[in-house]
């Protein structure tokens, strides 16, 4: 189908976020283009200090001060809206913001977990949520919804009684992602929502974000570090480092044939679950502080593979592979002398397809 038959559902364009004024602002996040279309759900991947959040919130207009957006355009096409035409996030007011969030938009932060009001029972959550969005609803109705809620989670009616100290961290994640889903958001965005879970809670709930998005229809942005928990759910996965997009690509073309150094070491500090034991290599070094980046790419002082243009110039997010994937890196440039590292130019078979 055509990009005009089925415009995207979120259109980021040259998109910058800085923290502080003046002389002391610090550039969190530099020229961010992408797109999301309907239904989709796109993966982004880094370390701590990568830009992910900062984007996100700016974008859904939830970031503090000192962060301020310095650039770019962003628009967000409402669906159910009568007129097709796309809603400016980046100038719209606060009234009209209100009028989204949570209905047409909707956001699992990094802290759900502790997202729950300890003093109130899960139902008045649902009840609040439910009342104050939607007026048509009696409280039967609302009490109603939030027993249809928990069950799309997984969870029975009876929770509705407890305190969030009763529930263990996963039925607390559901119990969450419950009230993100409750007015039918078109937009839900998952801020590293397994990131307080054992691997086991991990997967259960990516399995359950992966069934109510194939049964609901909404798209999905997914936070995370672990780019291991993006294959199966995403369907295209974008990497920051330092503020920047350094590699895009389709989330299976990513994970098995990763181009960038910093995706190979992301990939690499994670333990297969499959397979004989390896020695984990992750990445050395830290990430560069903002307030003082390296010249040329930011991740050259940690790259094994850096050269001398690496030092000096920074690379461009250029289409590689026949238009599959974009990448930042001087190693695939067509005029580059220097060999690649066959790490990054063949493609990687996990052990348990392998087997």
């Amino acid at each position: 189908m055509s990009t005009t038959d089925n415009p995207p559902i979120l259109e980021v364009s040259e998109f910058n976020v800085d923290y502080g004024y003046g002389d002391d602002a610090v550039r969190a996040v530099t020229d961010v283009s992408f797109s999301l279309g309907q239904s989709k759900v796109l993966g982004i991947a880094g370390e701590s200090g990568s830009g992910k959040s900062t984007l996100v919130y700016a974008l859904t207009r939830l970031l503090r001060a000192p962060g301020i957006i310095t650039g770019g355009k962003a628009t967000l096409r409402l669906l159910r809206q009568e007129n097709d035409l796309p809603f400016d996030l980046l100038n719209a007011t606060e009234a009209e913001l209100r009028g989204i969030r949570w209905s047409q938009v909707s956001i699992v932060m990094q802290s759900a977990l502790n997202a729950l009001n300890p003093l109130q029972r899960i139902g008045k959550e649902f009840n609040e949520v439910l009342k104050l969005h939607d007026t048509s609803l009696s409280k039967a109705d609302r009490k109603a919804r939030a027993i249809e809620l928990l069950a799309l989670v997984d969870l029975g009616p009876d929770r509705l009684q407890r305190y969030p100290h009763e529930l263990s961290g996963g039925q607390r994640q559901r119990v969450v992602i419950a009230l993100a889903l409750a007015l039918r958001p078109e937009l839900v965005i998952m801020d590293e929502p397994t990131t307080a879970l054992d691997v086991v809670t991990q997967r259960e709930i990516v399995s359950k974000l992966y069934e109510l998005r194939q049964r609901l229809g909404f798209a999905m942005i997914f936070i995370t570090h672990d780019l291991s928990l993006l294959v199966e759910l995403a369907d295209e996965i974008m990497v920051m480092y330092a503020g920047r997009i350094v590699e895009r690509a389709p989330a299976t073309h990513l994970y098995q044939a990763p181009r960038h150094p910093y995706t190979l070491g992301l990939m690499d500090s994670f333990p297969p679950l499959f397979g004989e034991r390896v020695q984990m290599s992750g990445i050395p070094g830290s990430p560069p502080m903002l307030k003082s980046p390296p010249t040329g790419c930011a991740f050259h002082p940690r790259c094994a593979a850096a050269h001398d243009r690496c030092r000096e110039e920074s690379p461009p997010l250029v289409a590689i592979e026949d238009g599959q994937r974009s990448v930042a890196c001087w190693l695939h440039d067509p005029t580059s002398t220097h060999e690649v590292p066959v790490a990054l130019t063949r493609r990687h078979v996990a052990a348990s397809e392998a087997n």
